[in-house]
């Protein structure tokens, strides 16, 4: 990149070039133009400080760098720095500006610790030909058509997306109305079947566990359906823009290609403006340099495969529950789960006898099964808590008769709901 200096500037002394930047402010004041000096702070400097937050980074690849825009590093004999415009020789202080890095002795210390013994840049460091690689003309004309053609693509890609994802919306509303109506026809059969044991010819300690039984058979059932909904919904849930666009241009859209270029070029003109905006005399907290690149994103999916994992595994538990014994004069029911006695229904109250995290949510959704979603609960502190924990994590539909765990259930869903939070705060 060529730079743009007066005569005046090329014929300036050593003496006076150590008072550059009062000749600089001169300079673009008198001849309303940038100056060496304006030239390096905004264009080089941004770059130089992310090369020296890089690791191994080197005098070489400082000197590459600086050589790319007709720069060269110089070393004083006092052990300051000079910036050479290699074009014009004319010079201006290191540390006015590289003052981040080069500025006082403790970063001009701190910068050689990194980049390690000096070294002088390489003879081969020539910078490119001002016209290298320019074998034509420009035409303003073709230019401005290329970038209405690359509108009119976008604006058909952006059209497709929104009907790929309105598409795809629909479908997840159709599952999840599916899902709605399969549960309420397990919910029907459910009453169907209590009606009919109700009125059967049987002792009560029979029909007692027969009604066990059959709530316990349809917690398990929309325990299955509630999976089955969430994973078929997700599976069909519609992409983002950016992972659908990327989709298209693995499959050779070029409109698509075009589009994660676009992108990419607007992602580093918005970090080379943050770099520049960055204050050097400020703290700037960033990932560790032995970083492997992965985003919060990715850790974030991570966490959510995970949870749907634990979700999945919860499930599972609780549909392999199987009955251990019935006590014949009472209509007791035991149910095992996880290779122990866990549960029992006792007909106007479900016991849970450990506190697995399988045999709480079992014995929670058959307690709402059987008495509607107001119910009391009689513990520890240490079981409540166990009890509003797998409600609001599994949004089981309660309200318990104590106060303090229907403000722990809450308060809790609020936490696991920032959308939530959110309304609330804007409503005040």
């Amino acid at each position: 990149m060529a730079v743009r200096v007066s005569k005046a500037e090329r014929n300036v002394s050593r003496s006076a070039q150590q008072q550059l930047t009062g000749a600089a402010a001169k300079y673009e004041h008198y001849h309303d133009e940038e100056s060496l000096q304006t030239y390096v702070r905004r264009e080089v400097a941004p770059r130089v400080r992310t090369l020296l937050t890089r690791q191994s980074v080197s005098w070489e690849a400082l000197h590459t760098l600086l050589a790319k825009y007709h720069l060269r590093l110089e070393k004083a004999e006092l052990g300051g720095y000079t910036i050479l415009a290699i074009d014009h020789s004319i010079r201006v202080k290191a540390s006015d500006v590289f003052r981040h890095d080069f500025a006082g002795k403790e970063n001009r210390k701190a910068t050689e610790q990194v980049l390690g013994p000096w070294k002088e840049p390489s003879t081969s460091l020539q910078p490119p030909p001002a016209n290298a690689g320019r074998t034509t003309v420009r035409n303003p004309a073709l230019r401005d058509e290329r970038r209405k053609q690359r509108l009119r693509d976008r604006s058909v890609l952006m059209a497709e997306y929104n009907q790929y994802r309105n598409q795809q919306r629909a479908v997840c509303k159709g599952i999840t109305a599916k899902g709605r109506e399969d549960r309420q026809q397990i919910l029907t059969r459910l009453k169907q079947r209590k009606k009919e044991i109700r009125a059967s010819a049987q002792t009560w300690p029979t029909k007692k566990t027969l009604l066990s039984e059959a709530v316990a058979a349809s917690v398990i059932e929309l325990r299955a359906l509630k999976m089955f909904t969430q994973k078929t919904r997700q599976a069909q849930f519609p992409n983002n823009l950016r992972t659908w666009v990327a989709d298209r241009a693995a499959k050779g859209d070029a409109r698509a290609a075009a589009q994660l270029r676009g992108w990419r070029y607007a992602d580093q003109r918005n970090q080379r403006r943050l770099d520049a905006r960055l204050e050097a005399n400020a703290m700037h907290i960033g990932p560790p340099p032995d970083c492997d690149g992965s985003t919060d994103w990715d850790n974030l999916t991570q966490q959510r495969l995970a949870s749907q994992q634990k979700e999945q595994a919860l499930a599972n538990q609780i549909a392999a529950t199987r009955v251990w014994a019935i006590d014949r004069k009472t209509g007791d029911v035991s149910y095992v789960l996880n290779g122990q006695v866990s549960v029992i229904d006792r007909g106007r109250i479900v016991t849970v006898l450990n506190q697995d995290k399988a045999a709480v949510l079992f014995g929670l959704e058959m307690a709402v099964q059987k008495f509607g979603p107001r119910i009391a609960c009689n513990g520890s502190v240490e079981w409540k808590r166990m009890v509003t924990k797998a409600a609001a994590q599994n949004g089981i539909s309660v309200q318990f008769t104590d106060p303090e765990m229907q403000h722990a259930v809450h308060f809790l869903q609020r936490l696991a709901n920032p959308r939530q939070r959110q309304q609330e705060r804007g409503g005040r």
